[in-house]
């Protein structure tokens, strides 16, 4: 509902001081989706979650298999290992998951955080930059013009502004004498 109200105080402001200005009213739309999906500088921070989901589950196959171990020694006949033993120790393994989860979540929320800031800066520059009354997300416009997608410049401004280069580079070849001019 916040979203609506704010589209249409927009479209009211625009009403109201646009038809007074000389130029038109510049608007534009990113898809926010897209710069995350697309921008290697967010694919860094997808990375960082990936590898800590790794670890993560590695540590829970590695208690796991010990867990498994024991329920095996438990059912042996003969065996000393009490059942309640068995139960703290699968109690403890479930917890580990679940702190585990949350970890994952937790430093996923603070990347995507970070990301989402970081865009929002570079959103902000480029509507500066280039004059723009206002810039939506395209999530929220049932249709636009595709003349009005800044979704690549906010990608190539983002990839500069984390310093990654957005263009594919070729490997270089320290064996290739130099190229004389």
């Amino acid at each position: 509902m916040e979203k609506l109200s704010a589209l249409f105080t927009g479209i009211l402001m625009l009403t109201v001081f646009g038809c007074n200005a000389a130029d038109p009213p510049k608007f534009g739309v990113v898809d926010v989706t897209k710069v995350v999906q697309n921008a290697k500088a967010s694919q860094k921070a997808n990375a960082e979650i990936e590898a800590l989901v790794k670890t993560k589950q590695a540590e829970l196959n590695q208690k796991g298999e010990a867990l498994k171990k024991l329920e095996k020694n438990l059912k042996e006949p003969g065996s000393k290992m009490k059942p309640e033993e068995y139960t703290k120790l699968a109690a403890e393994y479930q917890q580990l998951g679940a702190a585990a989860e949350a970890d994952v979540k937790k430093k996923a929320t603070e990347l995507r955080k970070a990301v989402f800031e970081q865009i929002k800066k570079v959103i902000e520059t480029i509507g500066k930059e280039e004059k723009f009354v206002m810039i939506f997300i395209a999530d929220n416009v049932p249709y636009y013009q595709a003349t009005t997608d800044v979704t690549d410049k906010v990608i190539k401004k983002y990839e500069e502004s984390a310093g990654v280069s957005s263009k594919m580079e070729p490997p270089a070849n320290k064996t290739a004498p130099p190229v004389n001019k």
